[in-house]
């Protein structure tokens, strides 16, 4: 029988970094009124990756970088959180933060998805049954007759796609971290890599850097803040995942748009409707069923 603090371990875990994804997408949401996607996306990784430099005397450790899961956490940070960031912000500033959250909670069916197809675990009727509702949810929340379109352009394209690169995430991590049991240097790995590519990423398409006294203070300030509670919740995320199965932890994480009608309706950023409170619920139930299917 395993022992009770260590089968909540990962469950504790992935709570608090759904609390912590959740909060930082309403942070987000404000920074986005001071600047682009692009460039807040940018902070807030370069911000995540000086957050682990300064504890790295806590959790570096030398034989980390003779690994193979070093070169797969090097690989996994080409594809997140740089680009599954940048579409997650830019669907949050186009949708607000509780529809784009809920619409990358899907990233437990990619998850799932993934898991089945690379780890080998099992797909049951319960994953379908959890699916539907996810759609289903899905559907509740972006149906408008007044502006469909221009929603399932965002959405669909934006948050699914960032969902989708998550979900992807956390079958490649917990590949990784069966490798290389090291939470912190996990996430440091993605975030320095994402980090240079976004650099060159920016001064490619724009054609300069950004001047940082140049950049609004207000906007620089909410994705520095948005970039700390990433960090934290990607460590929390990574620990859940080195402890329990992504069966488990996947869906638990995905349910942080929970945490993001929370935080947005105690500061009045998003009026609470019934439609976002059913859809968000549906959802929410959704991926818990996709994980005890």
């Amino acid at each position: 029988m395993i022992p009770a603090e260590t089968s909540m371990k990962p469950v504790v875990l992935a709570t608090l970094a759904a609390f912590f994804f959740g909060c930082s997408t309403v942070v987000t949401r404000r920074g986005l009124n001071y600047l682009d996607a692009q460039t807040g996306s940018m902070i807030s990784i370069g911000t995540t990756v000086l957050f682990y430099v300064l504890i790295s005397p806590l959790w570096m450790r030398a034989e980390d970088w003779f690994t193979l899961g070093f070169w797969i956490f090097v690989g996994n940070g080409l594809m997140h959180p740089l680009f599954s960031m940048f579409l997650s912000f830019e669907a949050n500033r186009r949708i607000g933060p509780t529809v784009s959250s809920a619409f990358c909670a899907t990233a437990p069916f990619f998850a799932m998805l993934s898991a089945f197809l690379f780890l080998g675990e099992e797909l049951t009727p319960g994953i379908g049954l959890g699916t539907v509702f996810t759609v289903a949810g899905v559907i509740t929340l972006c149906w408008d007759p007044r502006g469909v379109s221009a929603i399932v352009k965002s959405a669909l394209l934006l948050a699914t796609g960032a969902a989708a690169i998550r979900g992807l995430n956390q079958t490649v991590g917990k590949f990784g971290l069966n490798l290389m049991p090291n939470p912190f240097m996990a996430g440091f790995l993605s975030f320095f890599v994402a980090f240079c590519s976004s650099v060159l990423w920016y001064r490619l398409s724009k054609g300069y850097l950004p001047v940082p006294h140049r950049l609004n203070k207000k906007g620089v300030i909410h994705f520095t803040i948005t970039g700390m509670g990433i960090g934290v919740a990607v460590w929390c995320m990574y620990g859940a995942l080195k402890a329990g199965q992504v069966l488990v932890v996947s869906p638990i994480v995905a349910a942080y748009p929970t945490f993001t009608l929370l935080a947005s309706v105690t500061f009045r950023q998003e009026t609470l409707t019934r439609r976002i409170v059913l859809g968000v619920i549906s959802v929410v139930c959704g991926v818990a069923l996709i994980s005890t299917g």
